[in-house]
């Protein structure tokens, strides 16, 4: 009799992605914080604000539960492990490192190191990072939204191919810097369906002003080349 194979047979060519393990997500997180365009805006007794790789800020707490604004759930995510090893040049074997919790001694330790200036944003960017600060403290805790974009004179949009005149509505993508109209925008947004958003020309994923806008402070469209070089200023 022929033999029929069994439909429980998982089929040649469907492969499974292997999960990292958690040696190697925390080796992935350290080169990304060490990778990534990250700088330290600001330090404050426990509290360290730094400006991420998409303009948002985040604030990092080393209190006895090692904590980070930002969305990712991992602890520690790369902005806490960009404290500790650039913010504060701790060595990649310090048993911190790795601590979702730290005992008094330890952050007495830690918060007594000083700050490295090779971590720091310049000195430009960190003088408007307090100065928006203070606006959204007059304001109410209020973050206040970037700048009107404008877009230059004779600049065409890179969907209908128009001139975008000053008056008009427009939009710009916090990674290359772009503009497009705000209409032909949303109107891209649209037809990419379920899919995240993208830049129409530089392909990045949309973020104007971060995915909530009003949860985090945004300074995208304040930074530039010169501002993610270190200038050996302290803050």
């Amino acid at each position: 009799m022929e033999s029929v194979a069994s439909s429980s047979t998982p089929h040649p060519h469907h492969h499974h992605r292997p999960r990292l393990t958690a040696a190697q997500s925390f080796s992935d997180r350290i080169i990304r914080a060490v990778r990534h365009r990250l700088r330290l805006l600001h330090r404050s007794g426990s509290l360290f604000f730094v400006l991420g790789a998409t303009g948002n800020v985040y604030t990092v707490n080393l209190s006895a539960a090692v904590s980070c604004s930002c969305p990712d759930r991992a602890t520690p995510c790369k902005h806490i492990i960009f404290v500790f090893i650039r913010a504060l040049a701790l060595p990649l074997d310090d048993p911190c490192l790795s601590r979702r919790t730290l005992r008094p001694c330890q952050l007495r330790r830690l918060l007594s190191l000083p700050t490295a200036a090779d971590s720091l944003a310049t000195a430009t960017l960190r003088d408007r990072f307090h100065q928006i600060s203070a606006q959204a403290r007059a304001g109410g805790g209020r973050i206040p939204r970037p700048p009107t974009v404008v877009p230059e004179e004779g600049a065409a949009c890179p969907v209908c191919l128009e001139e975008m005149g000053r008056e008009e509505r427009v939009v710009s993508c916090g990674a290359c810097k772009n503009v497009i109209h705000e209409e032909c925008f949303l109107a891209w947004k649209r037809s990419c369906r379920r899919r995240s958003a993208t830049c129409v020309l530089c392909r990045a994923r949309w973020r104007s002003g971060g995915d909530d806008p009003d949860k985090y402070l945004n300074l995208s469209a304040y930074v530039n080349e010169e501002d993610m070089v270190e200038d050996g200023g302290c803050t």
